[in-house]
């Protein structure tokens, strides 16, 4: 490859796409302003909030983010105030619920989420421990969206990795990726002590529990590449 495909934005927010994937990604960044336009007063009439993971599709993102811009314009020529509350979030699969709970507390009466079943799931769960549990949340489909990673959790032989793993050790802990099941958190909890990490937190929680729990032994999954990261990263600590 002979150009690393990349967008540069320069500090004056000019854009430069290297490559030919990047060019062809780019060209979502200014999306048709009819399908921007209708899509916000959809949303406006229906008083619904939109949270999406980061890994949704270049052209959706690219109108979401135009949409979030123009929910802001109108709220603050509006309101005359800065610190408007879109009701649309592009984010990380934790944030996305932190998002959901702001938007519902800002009036929005449902919630559209984007994303892979487990994420839907973990939206609602926050939505109901923050007291918006009433707040239908929508899928984008009626069908299974599924994850391999997810799934790989919920198989037995990952069961039987922390069966032995809690045999072996007393004071063993199991990370668990927040991008599984709520089912695989539930059943992980009944053999080992499970706690929940994102991308975005999980050396300072592995860090955390190895300062706060003497002797810990971490078992870490299911995303192995993520894990291997994590060796290399304590390894040179």
């Amino acid at each position: 490859v002979d150009t690393f495909p990349s967008i540069v934005i320069g500090a004056d927010g000019f854009i430069s796409p290297q490559g030919p994937f990047a060019e062809a990604q780019a060209q979502f960044l200014t999306p048709d302003e009819e399908s921007v336009l209708a899509l916000s007063k959809t949303l406006d009439e229906a008083n619904m909030g939109v949270v999406a993971h980061y890994y949704m599709d270049v052209e959706l993102q690219g109108v979401l983010t135009a949409v979030q811009k123009q929910q802001l314009k109108n709220s603050s020529s509006t309101n005359g105030s800065d610190s408007a509350i879109s009701r649309i979030a592009i984010a990380d699969s934790l944030a996305m619920g932190d998002h959901a709970v702001k938007m519902c507390q800002d009036g929005a009466t449902s919630i559209a989420c984007l994303g892979v079943d487990f994420m839907s799931e973990s939206v609602a769960t926050i939505l109901t421990r923050n007291g918006f549990g009433h707040i239908p949340v929508y899928r984008a489909t009626s069908r299974s969206i599924g994850c391999s990673l997810a799934e790989s959790a919920e198989q037995e032989s990952y069961r039987a990795w922390l069966q032995k793993g809690m045999a072996e050790n007393d004071n063993a802990l199991h990370v668990v990726y927040i991008n599984t099941s709520l089912e695989t958190k539930a059943v992980s909890n009944s053999i080992v002590p499970t706690i929940t990490c994102t991308s975005s937190n999980v050396m300072s929680t592995i860090l955390q529990a190895s300062v706060e729990v003497p002797d810990v032994k971490i078992l870490y999954g299911p995303d192995t590449y993520m894990g291997d990261n994590l060796v290399t990263m304590v390894v040179y600590i």
